[in-house]
């Protein structure tokens, strides 16, 4: 079998987030690998995953500014607005986890080789584990990928997800070449509902006949 992965399943595999049990999960789901091949498009890893660690990185630098300087005002750095929340309340919940270590030095260092630690888990999982790099981002059928976006932002008014609609796009595109499952934690907006939402655009029905089937990490 050919799984397309989701993003969040690198960097669960990596450790990252507030979910063990996702993570033990996707462990396991790596190691029963053997005969299948591991499909990642060029969008999440020349795009999105390199902008996530660029996120950390910020994260990184304003918990040590903080940390060296009481009086420094989170998010104050230009480089900090490309933060999102989540990135923001991991950047919180990592300063308070600090508070159990006394010297400042110390606390930079340990916070640091957490974030290092990741960074080479992730590169590690990219290396070993990725058989298939597809669907170049110049590939992207803008028309595909506006027909899930729109769909996306009347699920979440207020916050569409652009990364998701140009990662489910690059996994129709591939599966109409050769077929391949999606692995994904995200039940909420990964569906098969979004997936249908293609087959009522008549143009987009005959150019993409088939759709992938989702599976969700919870669920194996």
């Amino acid at each position: 079998m050919r799984w397309f992965l989701d993003m969040c399943i690198v960097l669960y595999y990596a450790g990252e987030g507030d979910r063990p049990d996702f993570n033990k999960k996707t462990r396991k789901f790596v190691e029963r690998k053997k005969e299948d091949s591991f499909l990642l498009c060029y969008y999440i890893k020349e795009i999105n995953l390199p902008k996530w660690l660029e996120r950390q990185k910020i994260i990184l630098k304003e918990i040590a500014k903080k940390l060296s300087d009481k009086s420094y005002t989170l998010y104050s750095s230009s480089e900090s607005l490309k933060l999102t929340d989540r990135d923001k309340k991991k950047l919180i919940k990592l300063l308070v986890l600090s508070q159990n270590i006394a010297n400042t030095e110390e606390k930079i260092s340990k916070i640091t080789r957490i974030f290092f630690e990741l960074e080479r888990r992730i590169n590690y999982f990219l290396k070993n584990y990725i058989d298939e790099t597809v669907v170049p981002v110049s590939d992207i059928d803008f028309k595909l990928k506006s027909c899930l976006f729109t769909w996306l932002a009347l699920e979440n008014p207020g916050n569409p997800n652009d990364s998701d609609a140009k990662t489910l796009a690059s996994a129709i595109q591939e599966h109409n070449k050769k077929e391949l499952k999606i692995i994904t934690a995200d039940k909420k907006d990964w569906n098969k509902e979004l997936l249908e939402e293609v087959h009522n655009d008549i143009v987009l029905n005959k150019k993409y006949p088939k759709l992938p089937e989702i599976k969700h990490l919870q669920n194996l």
